[in-house]
């Protein structure tokens, strides 16, 4: 194991991430979670979107 994280750990960490800190901002403010979560769902379909069509995943030994 590295150090380092890889870009597929990093993706993983930001969609949780970008829930995370909505659900925290339902907790801490007064909108409710359903607000919250659909906000928060607009950078983790980023995330996605970014992992999927910008950088996709490909087999060992295909990457350029």
């Amino acid at each position: 194991m590295t150090g380092s994280p890889s870009m597929p750990d990093l993706v993983l960490a930001s969609i949780a991430l970008s829930m995370l800190l909505a659900s925290l901002g339902a907790v801490v403010t007064s909108i409710s979670f359903v607000t919250a979560l659909s906000a928060g769902s607009l950078p983790a379909t980023g995330s996605i979107g970014y992992a999927l069509f910008y950088d996709p995943p490909v087999p060992d030994g295909q990457r350029s």
